[in-house]
């Protein structure tokens, strides 16, 4: 039989005894209902269907709540640029990165003599200036160690040179891929695909590949990149993924599209033609994924070019999807977050109208509470604390 590692919580009170256990436990679960914050030990953990007995709220594996501040700030930003500022938005989108490297440090060796050793070891602890002023060493991986350490400095033209150095001791596909990226970073595409082409098989290196034909098919055409580069850079870049922060095809597309827009001169309804707003929308139907954050950087990008048209085609439905998953959070139906729950209403019924202001100053009370920042809510015990997750602790999930 064998057993696994699960996680138990500890909820507390900042200001009274208050307190339970959420997570398995030796013959069971233990619940915590959000709503009327009463205990419960259920056979097992909770599934679709299991509701508290006292409020009729659905219980949850694990409490929700510190989710509530996050869905405040996604819905507060969705309505900036919904209204106009993007800038909210903006400040919480992943800065994906266009070109990919590979900044591990070089393996050190048992023969290696103390002053290369030292410096790999330098390397390995974060202590770039210490690499560079380690004594002079031809040897590959003290070159390598030279270049990783002037890019975390953000000296690209002495990391390049550096790469340099590797190179002319020998082909190295690692050396490739970093002096690729920094030269596709850089500006002079060309060298930087010269170098992409030897880079190897590595995921990086073939999304760096991808990359490269997207900056010049969109650097050196109009509306979107043909079929033929889209085909291409997904079969050399592979599988889309959805994670948040990753690149993929359709993202980098979209945000090479509007940054090229945005250079032109375009940010007003009047200066955003008719054959560019085609081409935008012909990029949107790129994206690989829905999630919150690629519909988030759809409207970022049509808010920033000023189509406010645009900008409400997307906003208004992702604004009314975000507000009634607020109000289905099991916290928000007791009465601890009561003016939480009929602000988020109020800003609801703003949406319907088509006030996207009026339902951010909705928002503004409840956004900037100081208890939901920190990821807590009110204690209904007491009246005068907040609760949170005080402690967590693996546990032996007993036999498997």
């Amino acid at each position: 039989m064998a057993s696994s590692s699960a996680t138990r919580g500890r909820l507390a009170c900042d200001a009274c005894d208050a307190c339970a256990w959420v997570g398995p436990r030796a013959n069971g679960y233990d619940v915590w209902c959000e709503s009327c914050q009463s205990a419960w030990m259920l056979e097992a953990a909770p599934g679709a269907g299991v509701r508290c007995e006292r409020c009729d709220v659905p219980l949850g594996a694990w409490p929700r709540f510190v989710e509530l501040w996050g869905g405040l700030q996604h819905l507060d930003a969705v309505l900036g640029a919904w209204a106009g500022d993007a800038s909210a938005l903006m400040a919480i989108l992943p800065e994906r990165p266009r070109f990919l490297t590979d900044l591990t440090p070089p393996p050190a060796r048992t023969d290696d003599p103390p002053a290369r050793a030292g410096r790999l070891a330098a390397l390995g602890r974060g202590a770039w200036r210490a690499v560079l002023e380690a004594p002079s060493d031809a040897d590959s991986r003290a070159l390598a160690a030279c270049a990783i350490a002037h890019e975390r400095l953000g000296d690209t033209t002495s990391a390049i040179k550096s790469w340099d150095a590797v190179l002319a001791a020998g082909e190295d596909a690692r050396a490739r891929l970093a002096r690729g990226a920094l030269k596709a970073r850089a500006g002079p595409l060309a060298e930087a695909v010269a170098d992409l082409a030897l880079a190897g098989d590595t995921f990086e290196a073939r999304w760096n590949r991808a990359a490269a034909m997207l900056h010049e098919a969109v650097r050196s055409g109009e509306g979107v990149p043909d079929a033929g580069v889209l085909s291409r850079a997904r079969a050399e870049a592979g599988l889309a993924s959805d994670f948040w922060s990753d690149p993929t095809v359709g993202r980098l597309m979209w945000s090479l599209l509007v940054e090229r827009e945005l250079a032109r001169g375009s940010g007003a309804p009047a200066t955003l033609e008719a054959p560019v707003r085609a081409a935008l929308r012909a990029a949107e139907a790129e994206f690989e994924h829905a999630t919150f954050w690629d519909r988030a950087m759809v409207l970022a990008g049509w808010a920033r070019l000023g189509a406010s048209d645009e900008a409400t085609r997307v906003a208004a439905p992702l604004a009314r999807e975000l507000a009634a998953a607020l109000l289905d959070e099991p916290a928000l139906s007791g009465v601890a977050l009561l003016g939480v729950t009929q602000a988020v209403a109020e800003a609801r019924s703003a949406m319907d109208m088509s006030d996207p202001a009026e339902a951010r100053h909705a928002l503004a009370e409840p956004f900037a509470r100081e208890d939901l920042r920190r990821f807590r809510i009110p204690c209904v015990a007491c009246g005068r604390g907040t609760l949170g997750i005080e402690e967590t602790a693996e546990v032996d999930d007993f036999a498997i």
